[in-house]
């Protein structure tokens, strides 16, 4: 038998390996191969063979090898170590241990890696990549090999259901949503009717993939077994697992990262789906190191903790962090965003920055460039082909989704490169990353400067520049020249038509990092770090803080936006504050979003969503970590802070509309007010740093980055 497809899974058993495939003419397909889990000892005190011999003795190694290894990746040399099979994965640990406290044992090497990560390095493949395989009738595989990974912008036919379910005892609701995240099915009625409705459509779908919560999924589970319907799934101490290879990814990983974006996650992690879904950034960088290192024959010593020790002279002379160019708080005019491409990953790969090369004279390429590499080319690649596609588009939001993944996974490469949880972690190399990003930032406002543009803001791997004369093209000839002479990539993010740097909420004689606002020569606006950018605002104040920008911005000269431009928009907020007073916003519009980051009863604090969430536990709702709750303002200066506030699940009512009057006019003021001073006049332009432990002080450089 042979199939063709894409890898979804592959799990463990005795000595077997249980892969599926979804192959587009045969479906899923089950695979059995064999697989004897191992890990790597280092003998101590006796000859290699010696304990060869000692170890082949245990009732439970199948096999011992002695093999050359590499003992770390900055040695050049090999060592002999003995590999240990292990009869099958139940016996596993209580043969590492066994061994590991034996005398005539060093060091264990590999022994905590996953075993689906030793498979799949073993064998080359890569998950959610696509295999060949050669199968007796059984399933048990005959020959099984990768198939090249290509630049194909849609994502593989792999199948997904995505619901949401709102059941109980006595019935409820399952809504299926569609690739949007939009409700496509819903299944209402008796629980009966609804179970029989939404099994029937999983069956029609035969999905690979099912995106829900945990908690729906739990409950969809257990009440499909206490009802006997299809048990597509099962609840017992080890968690929830799906069956017949099926993936559980939470909906809200899903609805972040998209199909095509989920499995750029995936197979740069080199883990199942199952696993690596929902890993935040450094668990996913970590186990790729661990495929590369046991990929090139480097033994991996058990995960530990690092932190380089260095005196406080050491510390302020190396940890330096990024590099920030307060900006020029103020409106200005045509002004370009000058962004380098990938900074940092490309600082790795062009300046051979890696955990082994840093300080210690190595010439060798490093550890870390062959697969930052590959994964920055294939980023770069969907991020410039997505200009080939209209915007919104199903092709230009695949390719999105891929370089957003992609992108992720390169920053973390370079912020996980000095955590103290890393096992291969070289913190000198998180320094000469940074080092050489403020030298490059430097290096390029000089290189600005001196074509006549002013700088008015820098952020690491960005430059604001103006020149009142200056085109587009001439932005991206300075650019290029740039480029040029620093010797990394850089391009015109944005020009803008008009920009307002805002000073910071705390001390407004400073600019803050990262939050502005601004209309592009295309008509386009962009916002950082003000309310509508915010998650956890109301729509409403969103949608006013946003038509305020517009009318702001609707005039043809920086004067004109000072004069008329402002009183455009202060009419805007009149017409919205109105509104409020007179009922017209739907309670909807106006509630706040917060999701809890812990349980409720962690918190020593009083905010008002945590009343919210009191009142709604009280109401019978469950409400734990990582719960989304939403609130409406009722009476916002009542003594009792369950007076305050309210669930937006009780809508009804009255509710405070001075509150949310002084909240409009509070997000467009913090706008506008800086407006009043005349063309041009701004702030004295400094440098701000942020080092490693998160200090600020304040630099200033001459032309020739001199401090």
């Amino acid at each position: 038998m042979r199939a063709e497809g894409w890898l979804l899974d592959v799990s463990f058993t005795g000595s077997q390996a249980t892969l599926w495939i979804r192959d587009p003419d045969e479906g899923r397909v089950k695979l059995l191969d064999h697989y004897h889990p191992d890990f790597y000892v280092e003998p101590r005190g006796v000859e290699a063979e010696q304990l060869r011999g000692l170890l082949e003795e245990h009732e439970h190694i199948a096999l011992v090898t002695a093999e050359r290894r590499f003992s770390s990746i900055g040695k050049t040399r090999e060592t002999t170590v003995l590999r240990v099979h292990v009869d099958c994965v139940e016996n596993y640990r209580s043969v590492l241990a066994r061994v590991g406290s034996s005398p005539f044992v060093g060091e264990v090497f590999d022994g905590d890696l996953p075993h689906a990560l030793k498979y799949l390095c073993d064998r080359g493949l890569v998950p959610m990549g696509k295999v060949a395989a050669e199968s007796d009738d059984d399933g048990s595989v005959r020959a099984l090999r990768p198939v090249e990974a290509g630049l194909e912008v849609e994502p593989p036919p792999i199948r997904v259901l995505r619901f949401e379910a709102d059941v109980g005892e006595s019935g409820g609701t399952i809504t299926t949503l569609d690739d949007r995240m939009r409700p496509e099915c819903a299944f209402s009625g008796s629980l009966g009717e609804v179970l029989r409705d939404f099994v029937e459509h999983f069956v029609d779908i035969d999905p690979d993939i099912v995106c829900c919560s945990e908690d729906d999924l739990a409950e969809v589970l257990r009440l499909c077994e206490l009802h006997r319907m299809l048990r597509f799934g099962t609840v017992d101490g080890d968690g929830l697992r799906l069956r017949d290879g099926r993936v559980h990814v939470k909906l809200s990983t899903f609805s972040q990262l998209g199909l095509a974006g989920l499995v750029e996650r995936v197979q740069y992690a080199r883990a199942p789906a199952r696993m690596s879904a929902d890993w935040g950034g450094g668990r996913a960088v970590e186990s790729r190191q661990c495929y590369e290192a046991r990929r090139r024959g480097i033994l991996i010593s058990s995960a530990g903790f690092f932190q380089q020790v260095m005196t406080m002279e050491e510390l302020l002379l190396s940890d330096q962090g990024g590099l920030i160019l307060t900006p020029d708080v103020g409106l200005h005019e045509n002004v370009a965003a000058l962004d380098f491409e990938s900074m940092f990953p490309n600082l790795i790969v062009r300046r051979n920055i890696s955990y082994e090369t840093v300080g210690r004279g190595r010439c060798g390429e490093g550890f870390l460039l062959d697969f930052t590499r590959e994964t920055l080319a294939r980023r770069l690649h969907f991020k410039h082909l997505r200009r080939e596609f209209e915007r919104g588009s199903r092709e230009w939001g695949w390719c999105q989704e891929r370089q957003l993944a992609l992108k992720s996974a390169l920053f973390c490469t370079y912020g996980y490169s000095g955590c103290f949880a890393n096992r291969f972690g070289n913190v000198a190399t998180f320094m000469e990353i940074n080092r050489s990003a403020r030298d490059h930032l430097v290096r390029s406002m000089n290189v600005a400067r001196g074509a006549g543009f002013r700088v008015l803001y820098g952020n690491n791997d960005s430059l604001f520049v103006k020149r009142a004369d200056a085109t587009p093209r001439e932005y991206e000839a300075l650019a290029a020249e740039i480029a040029g002479r620093v010797g990394l990539p850089m391009a015109v993010d944005n020009v803008f038509r008009f920009i307002v740097f805002l000073p910071q909420r705390a001390d407004p004689g400073q600019g803050a990092l990262n939050r502005y606002y601004g209309k592009t020569i295309k008509g386009e606006y962009e916002c950082r770090g003000i309310e509508l950018r915010r998650g956890d605002t109301p729509p409403y104040i969103a949608r006013v803080q946003r038509e305020a920008i517009e009318a702001l911005f609707s005039c043809g000269s920086t004067d004109e936006v000072r004069t008329v431009g402002v009183g455009r928009a202060r009419g805007v907020v009149e017409d919205a504050c109105d509104r409020i007073r007179r009922g017209e916003v739907p309670p909807d519009e106006l509630a706040f979003s917060r999701v809890l980051r812990r349980s409720p009863d962690s918190y020593s604090s009083h905010p008002p969503h945590l009343a919210a969430v009191e009142a709604l536990r009280l109401n019978g709702f469950e409400i734990g970590e990582n719960s989304p709750v939403q609130y409406l303002y009722v009476d916002a200066g009542h003594r009792n802070r369950f007076r305050r506030v309210k669930p937006a699940e009780f809508a009804e009512g009255r509710l405070d509309a001075e509150k949310y009057v002084e909240l409009v006019r509070k997000a467009t003021e913090n706008l506008l007010r800086l407006l009043r001073l005349g063309s041009d006049e701004t702030l004295d332009v400094g440098v701000s740093k942020s080092n490693f432990n998160g200090q600020r002080s304040i630099l200033c450089y001459d032309l020739d980055g001199e401090r």
